[in-house]
């Protein structure tokens, strides 16, 4: 381990060394040693479309020569406005603005603050939510609070928000009523629901 890298989820004093990468291509990643494998997690989720695609490099280059970053606050730019029309084409109802944010953990935090905020706004009081064992949404305070309690949380358990948690409806390939499992999921956060109908924000 490098002495000045703390890498996520790692206890410092006994980990073991992390692989080395030197290069990706498409799903591949080279270690340093030469070995090539399968990026399996596209890289913690966020590099779907593979490794070095040359056209992607060609249009972040192209962005950044021109604007790499601007602060979005009381500002905008084009790019921002022709994604926000696209995303907003092809959302359901009255569903018409796109909030951007810059990794999972935050986005979490944003829509929990906006469930919240909703509440507020039409008088009410609600701060707590709905949701499913064995999830994960990120290690931020309120992304930790709405996912499953683990080691990783343990110890800040004294500072994660209450949260009720319902089974996930688990199915697999050859399920044949995946449905069921649904529905019995979904009747249990109406119960939920009924039972506390003025205490959940989302």
């Amino acid at each position: 381990m490098h002495r000045n890298v703390w890498h996520p989820f790692t206890i410092i004093k006994n980990s073991p060394d992390p692989i080395k990468v030197v290069s990706g291509d498409g799903i591949w990643l080279e270690l340093e040693d030469g070995t090539r494998i399968v990026d399996c997690i596209s890289s913690w989720w966020v590099n779907i479309h593979g490794h070095a695609r040359p056209e992607i490099t060609k249009a972040i280059t192209e962005q950044a020569s021109r604007l790499e970053h601007v602060i979005f606050s009381n500002f905008t730019h084009q790019p921002a406005e022709d994604l926000a029309e696209k995303l907003s084409s092809i959302l359901p109802g009255k569903l018409n603005r796109v909030f951007f944010s810059d990794n999972g953990s935050t986005a979490v935090e944003v829509a929990l603050k906006q469930a919240i905020q909703y509440w507020r706004n039409k008088g009410q009081k609600r701060g707590k939510f709905i949701a499913f064992h064995q999830s994960y949404h990120g290690d931020t305070f309120g992304a930790m609070s709405a996912g499953s309690r683990s080691v990783f949380s343990d110890v800040f358990s004294d500072h994660l928000f209450d949260v009720d948690f319902v089974d996930y409806p688990s199915t697999w390939n050859g399920d044949k009523s995946p449905g069921d499992e649904e529905d019995l999921i979904i009747q249990e956060i109406e119960k939920l629901l009924s039972e506390h109908p003025d205490e959940y924000a989302g």
